[in-house]
């Protein structure tokens, strides 16, 4: 029984743009049967001989592939057909064609990177899954296969929407390739796709400017906190927040600390050969997985609440949303009359602490052990020169040159 499958430009029916819809036909003994293959273009769009969509055409490079995954599908088919010695039927053909594999959609393996890599984190997963939704409204992910979204002509488009629909910066669009990139890079992995779009495109980051509280404005803060004038959900925030700018905890970090996360330490002081009571925080770093061991200075301590009656499993901070938290901090920040910018977030006391921790002469291997980082290369962005630096360093030079010139 003779079968034969080829690709067809239909003229019997037109939208109103004037299109035309690309069909996959199929023939078994000389009778035919049309298969849509979600494919249209105009007449002076498609290339008979080549049965593809002229490069010239918009999305020609997802167009044709979607064309391509349609003709290696109902050929594998056929030759399944052939080669189990089964003779070709519209009805069995029908079923396998209209199938979808789920490992071919792109929707599919991002959902399976998304809820089976133990290594992310659930910030991570939220963040990703918000990345996938991002990208459904600007195209329906769900009807895409790997290889339409692993080209350069739908990155490219993807990019240009973030920029002209979105308004998006240059970091946001970097975050958003990167999901895609790590989607892609799982599917190698997988072994569903040979190679990665993005060894041909290029993601592009900027450094962006990283806000923490200098000195004086650290002491505002803290003199607005002891305050009488503070109300009580700007106070409990300010409470983690200064807690954070002396630790240097993340925000899902100090979320998850709890009363068994701090352990009581004797140790000796080299300096004076004494025994000193310390406590460390021990916890396994929420975004890295890696484990830290951060002891608390003095300022940490004044900021850690009386436990009074708590269990060891209780947190250590009422810590609310994300969200609230920026809110209210922002709000208490305009109440002391400390100026930041209208992005300042609770972050920036992670950036406090890495920035005076350098400034102390802190050596940057602890500091990026305190921090948790995977690579030191992340802790030497705190080494740009910040503008206390530059005064002190010119204030040193000034009673330099008092002592000498006068």
């Amino acid at each position: 029984m003779n079968a034969t499958s080829n690709l067809v430009f239909r003229k019997s029916y037109s939208r109103k743009d004037k299109t035309h819809a690309i069909y996959l036909r199929l023939t078994i003994n000389r009778k035919s049967k049309y298969f849509s293959t979600e494919v249209w273009c105009k007449e002076d769009e498609w290339d008979k001989k080549n049965k593809r969509l002229y490069k010239s055409v918009k999305n020609s490079d997802i167009y044709n592939i979607r064309l391509s995954d349609k003709e290696t599908k109902a050929k594998t088919i056929l030759n399944n057909f052939s080669r189990f010695n089964k003779p070709p039927t519209f009805i069995e053909f029908t079923t396998q064609f209209n199938s979808e594999s789920s490992k071919d959609n792109f929707y599919n393996l991002a959902s399976k990177y998304i809820g089976h890599n133990k290594q992310l984190s659930r910030e991570s997963r939220r963040t990703y899954q918000s990345q996938l939704t991002k990208l459904n409204h600007f195209q329906n992910i769900k009807g895409l296969t790997i290889n339409e979204v692993n080209n350069l002509d739908f990155i490219q488009e993807y990019k240009n929407y973030m920029i002209e629909n979105l308004d998006n910066k240059i970091n946001t669009i970097a975050k958003s390739l990167g999901f895609i990139k790590a989607v892609i890079n799982y599917g190698i992995r997988q072994e569903l796709i040979q190679s990665n779009v993005f060894s041909k495109v290029k993601i592009k980051k900027e450094l962006g400017k990283r806000e923490y509280l200098t000195s004086p404005e650290l002491k505002v803060l803290e003199e607005y906190y002891s305050s009488k004038s503070i109300n009580n959900s700007q106070k409990n925030i300010l409470n983690y927040y200064l807690f954070c700018c002396y630790t240097g905890l993340r925000f899902m970090d100090v979320k998850d600390l709890c009363w068994r996360d701090i352990i009581d330490n004797k140790t000796i002081n080299y300096q004076t050969g004494k025994i000193e009571n310390w406590k460390t925080i021990e916890i396994k770093i929420h975004k890295t997985q890696i484990e830290v061991t951060i002891p608390l200075n003095k300022k940490a301590i004044e900021f850690l609440p009386e436990r009074n009656n708590m269990k060891e499993t209780d947190n250590i901070f009422r810590v609310i949303s994300s969200q609230k938290t920026n809110i209210y901090l922002r709000k208490a920040l305009d109440k002391a009359n400390i100026k930041k910018s209208t992005s300042m977030s609770f972050h920036t006391s992670r950036h406090t602490f890495a920035t005076y921790a350098l400034v102390c002469g802190m050596p940057i291997k602890f500091i990026s052990k305190l921090l948790g980082h995977t690579d030191i290369q992340t802790t030497q962005i705190y080494t740009k020169v910040n503008k206390d630096s530059l005064i002190n360093s010119v204030r040193d030079f000034n009673s330099y040159l008092e002592m000498t010139l006068s």
